[in-house]
């Protein structure tokens, strides 16, 4: 019974909502040569739609140079839907009242761009890159 409250204990402390990334030392920097991960940035509204970049991962190019790609995140006032595994460099654009324009970015390079559904988040390749 005693290791079922410590595993409760560790789960909850867990749980303290804290951002993600790397923690800052205590002068408030992060340790050196690793980025902190930015904050969820709203990059568009269509309609009652937010389209948000979010969560992501440090990447390089060919040459070596990095770049942050990052997921999207749809969101209402009730809702938060993730796009599936399309992650991005650049704000999405709006193609119309029901969908957005988003570029598939992989080492730094674009590799496709879909079109995104609003409702669903659902994905649909438009072309190759």
């Amino acid at each position: 019974m005693r290791s079922l409250a410590t595993i409760a204990l560790v789960i909850a402390a867990g749980c303290r909502g804290e951002p993600r990334g790397p923690r800052p030392d205590s002068a408030g920097a992060a340790a050196p040569g690793v980025a902190l991960a930015p904050a969820d940035t709203l990059v568009l509204t269509v309609g009652r739609s937010g389209v948000w970049l979010t969560e992501g991962r440090e990447a390089r190019d060919s040459t070596g140079a990095s770049c942050y790609e990052r997921s999207i995140e749809l969101r209402t006032d009730s809702t938060r839907v993730k796009v599936p595994l399309l992650y991005t460099t650049h704000p999405p654009r709006r193609i119309d009242g029901r969908s957005i324009r988003a570029e598939l970015v992989r080492d730094c390079r674009v590799i496709a761009v879909y079109r995104v559904e609003l409702s669903s988040g659902r994905p649909t390749k438009l072309e190759d890159r």
